[in-house]
C-alpha cells in the first residue's frame, strides 16, 4: 500500500503544479504548453485514490461511523477554510469572478449567497471538489454492495457512458453532473484495488510505458487539447500507468511523498487562497512582467511553500484542537 499513499502524494503535487502553471504568462514556452496539456483534469488522479482507498479499507464497513469520520475531517474543514474566501465576496471586498455573475450572486440574499457557495463550492477555484465527491461518500454502501457483487467492472462500463455524454461540466452547471463525470474514475479506483492485475502488468515496463504515453498524447493534442470526454480516457489511463510505475519505482516509504500524501487533503483546500493571491499580484502588483518557467518555478515553489507554512502555523496554534479546523 505504501506505492498508493506515493502516488497520491504525487497526485496532489500534480494538481498544485497545473494551477500554479495557470497563474503566469507562459510566453509561449513549449515546456509549459506541454505540462498544461498533460496536468489539465488532473484531479481524475485524485478520485481515482479516493476510491482505490475506500476498497482497500471498506472491511467491516460501518456506514453511520464512516460518514461521521468524513463529516469530521471533510466538511467540518470545509466550512471553516470556506469562511475567508465567502466573506470576501459576500463583503463585496472582491467584485469579479472567472465565471459567477456577481450582481446576480449579490441580487440573492445573505442566507442564499451563502448556500450557494457552499453547495457549489464557486467561492474558491479548487473547493468545487468538495460538493462533487459528497455524493460518492453517500452513496457508499452502494458501491460496496457493487463491489462484494463482483460488479465493479461492468458498472464501471456503465458509468462511462453518461460521464462520456456529458464531458466535463463547466463550472455553472449543477454538482450532480460533476459527481456524473467523476463516478467512473472512483469506481476505477475500487476496480484497480479489487484487481490489482490491471496494473501489475504494466509494472515491469511501467516506465517506458509512461514516456510512450506522454509521447502519444502531447502528439495528438498538441494542435488542439483533447475534449473532455476523451481526456477523461486519456486520464484514467494515465492513472493506472502512473499507478504502475510508483509500485515499481516508488514502493518504499518517501518521506517527503509521504508528507505530502499526509498533508493531501489539507493541501487542496487551502492551496486555493494562495493561487488566488500569487494570481493577484502577479497581474496587478508586479511591475516587471516575469514569464516562462521561470515564473511558473517561482508560482509552483511560492504555492507549496505558503501551504504547508499555513499548516505549521495552524498547527502550531491551535495543536490538538487542530483536528476541528482542518482534520489533522
Amino acid at each position: 500500500m505504501q506505492f498508493i499513499n506515493n502516488f497520491r502524494g504525487i497526485a496532489i503535487l500534480l494538481i498544485m503544479l497545473i494551477h500554479a502553471i495557470g497563474t503566469i504568462n507562459n510566453d509561449g514556452s513549449p515546456v509549459l504548453y506541454a505540462l498544461e496539456l498533460l496536468l489539465d483534469n488532473t484531479t481524475i488522479l485524485f478520485v481515482v485514490v479516493a476510491g482505490y482507498l475506500f476498497s482497500s479499507l471498506s472491511t467491516n464497513f460501518n456506514y453511520v461511523d464512516y460518514l461521521k469520520h468524513k463529516f469530521k475531517i471533510v466538511i467540518i474543514p470545509y466550512f471553516f477554510v470556506s469562511i475567508p474566501a465567502i466573506v470576501i465576496y459576500m463583503s463585496g471586498l472582491k467584485n469579479t469572478h472567472f465565471w459567477l455573475d456577481i450582481n446576480w450572486l449579490h441580487s440573492l440574499g445573505p442566507v442564499y449567497q451563502y448556500l450557494y457557495f457552499m453547495l457549489s463550492g464557486a467561492h474558491l477555484v479548487t473547493l468545487w471538489f468538495i460538493p462533487m465527491i459528497i455524493p460518492l461518500y453517500i452513496f457508499s454502501p452502494s458501491f460496496l454492495y457493487i463491489k462484494n457483487k463482483q460488479l465493479l467492472g461492468i458498472f464501471f462500463i456503465l458509468s462511462l457512458i453518461p460521464a462520456l455524454w456529458f464531458g466535463r461540466p463547466d463550472f455553472s452547471v449543477n454538482n450532480v453532473i460533476w459527481t456524473v463525470y467523476f463516478l467512473p474514475t472512483y469506481l476505477l479506483g475500487m476496480l484497480l484495488w479489487q484487481r490489482p492485475n490491471i496494473y501489475e502488468m504494466l509494472t515491469k515496463y511501467s516506465g517506458i510505458i509512461l514516456v510512450g504515453y506522454i509521447i502519444i498524447y502531447l502528439s495528438l493534442s498538441w494542435d488542439g487539447a483533447f475534449n473532455t470526454s476523451v481526456d477523461l480516457l486519456w486520464k484514467m489511463a494515465l492513472s493506472v500507468i502512473l499507478i504502475a510505475f510508483t509500485k515499481r519505482y516508488l514502493s518504499k516509504k518517501n518521506k517527503c511523498l509521504n508528507m505530502f500524501a499526509r498533508l493531501s487533503f489539507y493541501l487542496y483546500f487551502v492551496h486555493g487562497y494562495f493561487i488566488s493571491t500569487i494570481r493577484i499580484v502577479y497581474n496587478q502588483y508586479l511591475s516587471v512582467e516575469v514569464t516562462g518557467l521561470f515564473a511558473a518555478s517561482v508560482s509552483f515553489a511560492m504555492t507549496l511553500f505558503l501551504s504547508l507554512s499555513s499548516f505549521v502555523i495552524i498547527k502550531m496554534i491551535l495543536k490538538q484542537r487542530s483536528k476541528l479546523f482542518i482534520g489533522l
